[in-house]
């Protein structure tokens, strides 16, 4: 049997079981699991970190490790709701949202893949540096508001079409096939992939390494902009953040990208990022319609599932994992 017919049928095998899974967690839950007004809530709970995971997987194509994207996205958000309600009406304010965090999310992963290469700190500790800096600075932005006796930007309604159906799902959509164009059928992204696997050899190649990572930065940057505004246009506004805390935004992307990576023998990594975020929301929610409180519990077994998934991605990797 051929290795692309094997692939065929774990994929068949896989989808089979995940449906078996749907099915009989639908009934458990008093058949509310699958209902279509459930589907469509798991579809916009799913957009947010989904963006975000599309972000985290080209920087871990360039083989880095940071977790900066919470505090990114912290700042980007707050950033949305600033230029939305400065913008007035939604037809000069989307473009603006989307234009201005767009701006700032690459502005972010420039400076972040610049510091890393050229202060060779490793990526993980600056990464928890610039957190903190994105967090500093959403914190002066909060407190200076708060000094003149007002709270953070409240997005106006009008102005939050962004996280209401269908245009969330349509943010989603395009979000996917812009990274699956940009990672598959780019020179850009083969050369990332190409950087991050082997740097030697990408420089055998005659790959400008330093500057192909930092691109690759800078395409994160994109989503995690993309990502701010829908997360404001969700939650009409972004509280500061302080202490590193923004480093749970990015627990369920992450535990969606390392499934992804697992799944990503069988499946197109940025095809799977979407099925693992899914599944991940599935969870979840199973979790609340069962009555599982949300707090220390779930946020407990997030870490497993990060965890879990990890081992699996890692499966058949050698030496130490960067």
């Amino acid at each position: 049997m051929s290795s692309q017919k094997k692939s065929k049928n774990k994929i068949i095998i896989i989808a089979v079981v995940v449906v078996a899974i749907l099915i009989v967690l639908h009934i458990i839950t008093g058949f509310v699991l699958l209902s279509p007004s459930n589907l469509l809530i798991l579809a916009g709970n799913m957009a947010v970190p989904t963006i975000i995971a599309l972000g985290f997987t080209f920087i871990f194509a360039c083989n880095i490790t940071d977790l900066s994207p919470g505090a990114i996205v912290l700042l980007t958000a707050n950033c949305a709701g600033i230029i939305g309600n400065a913008c007035g009406s939604p037809v000069a304010a989307i473009p603006a949202m989307l234009v201005g965090c767009i701006a700032v999310g690459v502005a972010c992963g420039f400076i972040n893949f610049t510091i890393y290469r050229v202060s060779k700190i490793p990526p993980w500790i600056a990464g928890l540096g610039m957190t903190m800096a994105y967090e500093a600075i959403v914190g002066i932005y909060s407190q200076a508001r708060a000094n003149k006796g007002l709270q953070v930007e409240f997005l106006r309604d009008e102005n939050r079409i962004l996280g209401s159906q269908p245009w969330i799902f349509i943010v989603l959509i395009i979000c996917v096939v812009i990274s699956y164009i940009i990672y598959n059928h780019t020179t850009i992204g083969i050369n990332i992939r190409a950087a991050g696997c082997n740097e030697n050899v990408a420089k055998t190649m005659g790959i400008n390494v330093s500057k192909t990572l930092i691109i690759g930065g800078i395409i994160a940057g994109l989503f995690f902009g993309i990502a701010g505004v829908v997360k404001e246009s969700v939650s009409i506004f972004t509280p500061a953040q302080g202490g590193l805390t923004s480093l749970s935004t990015v627990f369920q992307p992450l535990a969606a990208v390392l499934l992804a990576k697992a799944l990503s023998k069988n499946i197109n990594r940025i095809i799977a990022v979407p099925i693992s975020t899914f599944i991940i929301v599935v969870i979840f929610n199973v979790l609340t319609l069962l009555g599982v409180p949300s707090g220390t519990f779930q946020e407990f077994l997030l870490g497993s599932v990060v965890i879990i998934f990890a081992v699996f991605a890692q499966r058949g990797v050698k030496g130490v994992v960067k």
